[in-house]
């Protein structure tokens, strides 16, 4: 196991003035009280960490001030909470309706809040070990007023400035949260009233036709996984496919042929019922979350979760009720996954539950996490392969080993003849903040970044050629990293992707650099020599283990080192290119692996067609 440390506030420090500044653009609230000599600050953004050491002083991140053995022993506390959150005393889940258990369904909503307060407030437990004579906090942090509160920690907060327009360096997760689930934008309005029609209307030509054909109702999440699976189950004429919602198909044709469950009604009048169940878990529910310091912060954890759930109850009702009711209409055989999280998917896996629906899950990239128990909760699990079987899903007996379908465009596995070492180029793939781990912190990404730019421009003034692109997620905002590198790295990166493929990134590369991705995968079966640099402190798994096949660094020098083993033909990497290295980790490159999930999705629908016939 890799072990590095995060910058820890020593024990018995002391300081004059402590500043909790968000990030640059709150700074010059601070600048003019603020002494290098004496002075603490903590802040989430790269930039304002970057200039206070410019300046000689200290600066740490807020968010990543106590140890990785700390963090990770408070990982498992937080987690069982978290399974239990919703139980009163004997294990009955408090939020049922229509006779379904459905508190689990929140688990997406709930779970940044949850753990973001957790990782501020062992942060800043900290600061009890050390000595100052003021603590100011700079306006607007509201969560950071609340966890000084709940501490009982004396602040004063400092005046509002003008915005200065200086960029932030650190992942905005909780607007990025908000974006993803909660802001409406004029797409998800069209969405929600052409649903509804169009899945009535379907409704009532399926009610037709289901008289003069028989087909076996299934309901899949689509994502990466299951989305191979779920066009070829749609083609299939025996099989119905249910949906959260249409598929990323393109066209005007998924209109006619997909069947996403519909979901209207008025939310007013379960108002009411909602208040209710709330009244009913605040007297009964009984999880406790006591920290590993012995600070309970049970009180805290449930109003943070009774604030984002019972604005949500009302139309989580009406969405179960229409759930239940189109259920009713369309008995389902089987369910797809790709994890337990979801709005409407995790609905539709209640209701199954309820109704002894068997459910397939099929999991959405290298689970690598002893702590979690996302993606556990199914009747039968695809691991893809031996190694997240045995390690992941260690002591479970209902996980097989069937590839990931998309590694099925990797099964002519060959060395890539066409490595160029004299004018290299190099793929970076962007890291990411991990918001269910508390060893992770917001900047991590910018961290990992001036890494990796820092050591590819040392080994380039070295004489060497060196072509770089950065391939960042879809869903992250390249908008920020452009500034980022036109600030830091001027003319080093070539240019910047976020919308094409990774394929089709890494067909144009020679070597690879990212962090613990799938991706590192996808490169290396296509014979791309790579590196996982591990500016991270999370606990994980192999390969990431910091013992296993992948050349991994964890300092700009091994970096460079790695960089100058690649140019000079090193045989370091040649292991984590092996065929039989990669299947170990990612399952079968034959080929198959969509034609293996198929066939064992036919035979869970037939083994419950075959159940159903003899109730």
């Amino acid at each position: 196991m890799l072990s590095q440390q995060n910058e820890i506030i020593e024990a018995g420090a002391i300081f004059r003035l402590l500043f909790i500044i968000e990030s640059r653009e709150g700074w010059g609230a601070a600048k003019d009280a603020y002494d290098p000599a004496c002075d603490l600050v903590l802040t989430y953004d790269f930039g304002l960490k970057h200039d206070i050491d410019a300046l000689g002083g200290r600066a740490y991140y807020l968010d990543h001030l106590c140890s990785q053995a700390i963090m990770q022993e408070n990982n498992f506390l937080m987690y069982h909470f978290f399974r239990d959150w919703h139980f009163d005393k004997n294990g009955k889940d408090l939020f049922n309706h229509n006779g379904v258990d459905f508190g689990f369904s929140f688990r997406i909503e709930i779970w940044n809040d949850f753990t973001f307060y957790v990782r501020t407030r062992m942060c800043l437990e900290q600061l009890r070990t050390i000595q100052y004579e003021a603590l100011w906090v700079g306006a607007g942090q509201d969560l950071i007023f609340e966890v000084l509160q709940d501490m009982g920690l004396p602040f004063s907060v400092l005046e509002k400035v003008l915005k200065t327009g200086k960029p932030r360096y650190f992942f905005p997760i909780h607007r990025w949260m908000d974006e993803r689930l909660r802001i409406r934008t004029w797409r998800q309005v069209l969405r929600d009233v052409v649903v509804p029609l169009q899945g009535v209307a379907m409704a009532w030509v399926d009610s037709l036709v289901g008289r003069f054909l028989t087909q076996d109702c299934i309901f899949v999440q689509e994502y990466h996984p299951s989305r191979a699976l779920m066009y070829a189950l749609q083609a299939d004429p025996e099989v119905k496919v249910l949906q959260g919602h249409f598929s990323a198909k393109s066209g005007f044709r998924k209109f006619w042929g997909e069947r996403p469950i519909p979901v209207y009604g008025r939310v007013s009048k379960l108002i009411p019922l909602a208040d209710k169940l709330m009244d009913g878990w605040i007297q009964s529910r009984c999880a406790r979350l006591v920290l590993s310091n012995g600070i309970d912060i049970t009180e805290p954890s449930f109003r943070l979760i009774e604030r984002r759930i019972r604005s949500l109850l009302p139309a989580t009702l009406r969405n179960l009720d229409c759930v239940i009711r189109y259920l009713n209409r369309f008995p389902l055989k089987l369910v797809v996954l790709i994890g337990n999280v979801g709005q409407l998917a995790m609905l539709v896996d209640s209701v199954a539950k309820n109704r002894a629906v068997p459910t397939y899950m099929i999991i959405n990239g290298i689970l690598s996490n002893e702590y979690l128990d996302e993606a556990k909760y199914a009747s039968f699990i695809n691991s893809y392969s031996v190694s997240i079987r045995d390690n992941y899903f260690k002591g479970l007996d209902n996980v097989v080993c069937l590839g990931d379908p998309r590694m099925d465009g990797y099964y002519d596995f060959s060395p890539n003849s066409r490595i160029d070492r004299s004018l290299t180029h190099i793929a970076i793939g962007a890291s990411g903040f991990n918001n269910v781990d508390l060893n992770s912190y917001l900047s991590v990404e910018y961290e990992f970044l001036s890494d990796v730019l820092t050591a590819i421009s040392n080994v380039a003034k070295q004489g060497n050629e060196i072509d770089v692109v950065l391939k960042v997620r879809p869903n992250g905002y390249v908008g920020d990293y452009r500034i980022f590198i036109e600030e830091y790295f001027p003319g080093v990166v070539i240019r910047i992707e976020d919308e094409i493929p990774m394929r089709t990134v890494l067909e144009q590369v020679d070597f690879y650099i990212s962090i613990y991705s799938q991706t590192l995968f996808e490169a290396s079966c296509m014979g791309i020599p790579c590196v996982y640099h591990k500016k991270d402190v999370e606990i994980m798994d192999p390969p990431f283990d910091g013992k296993s096949e992948v050349v991994t660094t964890t300092s700009v020098p091994e970096l460079e080192q790695a960089i100058i083993d690649f140019l000079s033909g090193s045989t370091r990497f040649d292991s984590f290119l092996s065929k039989p290295v990669m299947e170990k980790y990612i399952g079968p490159l034959d080929g198959k692996n969509l034609e293996r999930n198929i066939s064992f999705v036919k035979k869970l629908i037939k083994t419950s067609c075959m159940e159903s016939e003899s109730d």
